[in-house]
């Protein structure tokens, strides 16, 4: 937006998900790449200037890479690469203008973790009951997905973790809740149910005055979809969560004791 004239530009959309973070020249403020997370962050590049840096940076692997900051001559940057199994590490990146900059690992955030038994996180998209895609989180045990494939080899106890707020999202990353439960063989499941915020506005005011109503629906249909993809059998399946999660809980409890 152009403050003088009011003027809008339009940058970049996505009419999935929200815009998350932005990358912008530490000189100018010129806007140069900006994110959307639906099932994972995605980088979209505005200045091609910085392509090549960020290709290299997607580079360290699978997870997700984040720029925390920028040297003034934007020679150097700080970034921080973290997967669901792979708490948060650091790395120098420094620039050879040509987008062949050399990485160098500085340390990890969470040095106990490092080469401990942690499991990968799989992003779906389950159906609610009217239509609606529900993004969601599945963490499966390591006796349950022997080949890492994302698809559970047989049915296991699971637990389904709901976020709080409601008015917040799960997204993909490492989380202490989903690895401790995995851990103990357990599958567990993160939906991000109607309320949820990230999804535009419609799909968080569909929350709007549906606590204990459409909005638990939402966590039955995840239940269903899990029993019907052989992740958990319907006898085995509990729910937990702070916050709204804890509402959740006791709605649960109360209105669907059958199916937790």
């Amino acid at each position: 937006i152009d403050t003088a004239t009011g003027q809008r530009s339009l940058l970049h959309e996505d009419p999935r998900v929200d815009i998350g973070g932005v990358l912008a020249d530490p000189r100018t403020g010129k806007v140069q790449a900006v994110s959307a997370n639906y099932l994972r962050e995605q980088w979209s590049v505005l200045d091609d200037a910085i392509r090549a840096d960020l290709e290299r940076i997607e580079a360290i692997g699978p997870g997700e890479a984040s720029i925390n900051t920028r040297s003034l001559d934007d020679r150097t940057w700080i970034v921080a690469y973290s997967a669901a199994e792979s708490p948060v590490e650091y790395y120098r990146y420094d620039r050879d203008g040509q987008g062949g900059g050399t990485l160098t690992r500085l340390f990890s955030g969470r040095p106990a973790l490092e080469g401990k038994p942690l499991v990968p996180m799989w992003p779906q998209e389950v159906r609610s009951r009217d239509g609606k895609t529900l993004v969601s989180y599945l963490t499966l045990p390591p006796h349950a997905d022997t080949n890492g494939d994302g698809k559970a080899d047989r049915p296991v106890p699971m637990v389904l973790l709901v976020h709080g707020g409601p008015w917040a999202r799960d997204a993909y990353g490492y989380s202490s809740y989903d690895q401790w439960l995995a851990n103990r063989g357990y599958a567990v499941l993160s939906v991000n149910f109607r309320g949820s915020t990230g999804f535009g506005k419609d799909f968080t005011n569909a929350g709007d005055g549906e606590w204990a109503g459409k909005m638990h629906d939402d966590l039955i249909d995840a239940v269903q979809w899990a029993v019907a993809e052989g992740v958990t059998t319907p006898d085995k399946v509990a729910i937990m969560g702070g916050s709204y999660g804890g509402y959740a809980t006791l709605a649960g409890l109360t209105f669907t004791p059958d199916a937790f």
